[in-house]
């Protein structure tokens, strides 16, 4: 199991020695340990409900789609009738009609057609700075383009959380 990495808000508790900052680490395993407990627990819980509801759910899904599809069927079947001056129909309870939409269907080659032709203007292209690429050039070439390395000591602690669970 990969220990876990976190950096503190503001320490609570005065530390003079490491033995008292292995005490900190063993007490913050056995919390987090605690909360995965928990969470475990909170998902046991929450898939039991997430099974209840779809069995609850299932029929109730059903039957909504085979009310729409039998609404779409009376609609394509009595359009010309009911949709000849308008593209929806209010009732009392809802709406319900045809709404149209297009949308484009390409083929493998429309990007090297689009590009063979000129039209640039359909072609979307995303440019980003390649930070990688930037992070092993010298401080000079970066203030060229208005960057800078920006380096930072963070604090950081890793508990050790195997151990902890291999002494219970």
């Amino acid at each position: 199991m990969a220990a876990k990495r976190s950096k503190p808000n503001t320490p609570i508790k005065k530390i003079t020695s490491l033995d008292e900052c292995d005490g900190v680490l063993h007490r913050l395993a056995d919390l987090k340990a605690e909360i995965k407990k928990l969470e475990a627990d909170a998902d046991i819980a929450v898939n039991k409900i997430k099974e209840e509801l779809k069995d609850k759910s299932d029929p109730l899904l059903k039957e909504i789609e085979a009310l729409e599809h039998s609404l779409a069927v009376y609609s394509e079947y009595n359009k010309e009738e009911l949709f000849k001056d308008k593209k929806t129909i209010e009732l009392n309870f809802g709406l319900f009609g045809f709404r149209q939409s297009t949308s484009i269907s390409v083929k493998r080659d429309t990007l090297k057609l689009l590009k063979e032709h000129g039209f640039t203007e359909a072609i979307k292209i995303k440019e980003t700075p390649n930070k990688d690429v930037m992070r092993e050039w010298s401080d000079e070439r970066l203030s060229l383009v208005g960057a800078k390395k920006v380096v930072k000591d963070a604090f950081w602690i890793e508990t050790k959380e195997n151990d902890v669970e291999v002494a219970r």
